[in-house]
């Protein structure tokens, strides 16, 4: 799938509470220390079970406090949220926790805790969450306020400019990927995620999160598509609006080799913008055993390539 755009407004509040929390804490180096962060905001973290008791009735007081509703209705309305978006973490305001479901892969926490310190900074999410009135319930609303987290937990992990900065001083490629994963201690996926948006918007660049083509088992998710995740930067947004994601993931089946683990693609393929001319891509595939991560960089329009005399 593709996250909906934040807004520009929404995208400058986030970015001002985010400065400030790094600037409050001095404004530190990679890798960023979520405790420190949760210290700083007076946030308490801790893991749950679907069937924890006191989750339920934690959540369940402040849904009942939202929306009026009897604590048997609220607690029937919390495992229904739970259930129908099988969500992974909550952030409480009322006891400023954030609670992280104990059957998530370690690797994932890092973002969804990022994701849910988000939603604690961002006032305007505090009343929407959990919460069931129509606007609340709609799933454009709830998948903005999502793709809201999503963007501040990159902000906040990744300390804002310090990473496009540091991404500029190295190829896009997926050694680059790796290696900025581990100076800033963030997932492989996210590292990726970041550097295709933030490294350089002027230039089209999109990544893919997907199954492996000749392993379906690696990358297997709810979704009806074989990809999960398309990211794309701004100037792909806007040159290559017409290309969807089935017709990068038909790039990637077409190159991917039956490696399971590692390298899996590493050429060269075409795309075509929306005026119609053809675009030479670099394209790299790594399959981390958990999914295949596809990073795509525009290099010429075809018509420029020279095709030396044979």
């Amino acid at each position: 799938m593709s996250e909906p755009d934040v807004g520009e407004i929404e995208r400058r509040e986030i970015q001002d509470h985010v400065r400030k929390v790094l600037r409050d804490l001095g404004n530190p180096e990679p890798p960023l220390s979520l405790p420190d962060v949760r210290k700083l905001l007076h946030l308490d973290l801790k893991y749950y079970d679907g069937s924890d008791a006191g989750l339920l009735a934690e959540v369940s007081h402040r849904v009942k406090l939202l929306t009026k509703k009897t604590l048997p209705d609220a607690v029937k309305h919390v495992r229904d949220v739970i259930a129908r978006s099988k969500l992974l973490a909550f952030w409480v305001p009322e006891s400023k926790r954030v609670l992280i479901d104990s059957s998530v892969p370690k690797p994932k926490h890092r973002w969804i805790e990022g994701h849910e310190i988000t939603h604690s900074i961002a006032p305007w999410h505090r009343d929407f969450l959990l919460g069931d009135d129509k606007e609340t319930l709609d799933p454009s609303c709830r998948a903005m306020l999502e793709a809201e987290a999503n963007f501040g937990a990159g902000q906040l992990l990744f300390l804002q400019d310090r990473f496009a900065n540091e991404a500029r001083d190295v190829a896009p490629s997926i050694e680059s990927v790796k290696a900025l994963a581990s100076r800033y201690n963030n997932s492989i996926t996210s590292t990726l995620w970041r550097l295709v948006e933030e490294r350089d918007p002027s230039k089209p660049v999109f990544g893919m999160i997907s199954v492996h083509p000749n392993d379906p088992n690696i990358g297997a998710h709810d979704g009806a598509s074989p990809w999960r995740y398309f990211i794309r930067s701004g100037a792909f947004r806007t040159q290559f609006s017409n290309v969807k994601p089935a017709e990068v993931y038909r790039l990637v089946a077409h190159h991917a080799s039956y490696r399971k683990r590692g390298p899996v693609l590493e050429t060269h393929d075409f795309l075509t913008d929306i005026a119609g001319e053809a675009w030479e891509f670099t394209i790299e595939g790594f399959s981390n055993s958990h999914a295949l991560l596809t990073l795509g960089c525009a290099l010429r329009k075809r018509s420029t390539i020279v095709v030396a005399p044979r």
